[in-house]
């Protein structure tokens, strides 16, 4: 009867393991997602960027007035396509906008933030390849709480810097 048992216990361990392994082929493997990266915003330039990336600037908006401001609490970027001309602009838009999940702001000091925001589709459309041009930004920033004038505004926008970007198809998912 012992014998029995030896051969019960190794079939199942041989059946269990074979079944695991069965399992473990059988799985589709899930495609790894293709690496993001941070972009800087260069003024004058059109750094190459992908759904997924994120676009970075250290910006100072010069509120007004400046006391009452502990931080940002929205920024956002509007970028409009170039037509094919290469001069004029499209009604195609990019707009990257502070999400929880896809911005970032670190102070720098002397009123300058790091900024770094998610290029992401928000509007569920797809974003058509081609070079956007900053057209608009918003920027609203936190207060004390004790300050009860109108919130400060920015003075100083991004759109003055010529920033662009260059939108590219994303990189093909890579399996593991």
């Amino acid at each position: 009867m012992t014998h029995g048992r030896k051969i019960s216990t190794h079939t199942k361990a041989l059946v269990c393991g074979l079944a695991l392994l069965t399992v473990v082929c059988a799985v589709p493997q899930m495609p790894k997602p293709a690496q993001s990266r941070t972009v800087p915003l260069v003024s004058d330039t059109c750094p190459t960027v992908r759904i997924g990336d994120r676009v970075s600037l250290d910006w100072n908006s010069l509120f007004d007035p400046i006391w009452p401001v502990t931080g940002l609490r929205d920024f956002g970027l509007t970028f409009a396509a170039v037509a094919d001309d290469g001069v004029n602009l499209t009604q195609q838009q990019l707009r990257l906008r502070m999400r929880r999940t896809t911005a970032s702001v670190t102070p720098l000091g002397n009123d300058f933030f790091h900024i770094e925001i998610g290029v992401s589709n928000a509007s569920k459309k797809p974003i058509p390849p081609g070079t956007y041009r900053l057209v608009g930004a918003i920027a609203v920033p936190g207060v004390v709480p004790e300050y009860t004038g109108e919130l400060p505004k920015m003075t100083r926008s991004p759109v003055d810097e010529r920033y662009c970007v260059t939108v590219v198809n994303p990189l093909p998912s890579k399996a593991p």
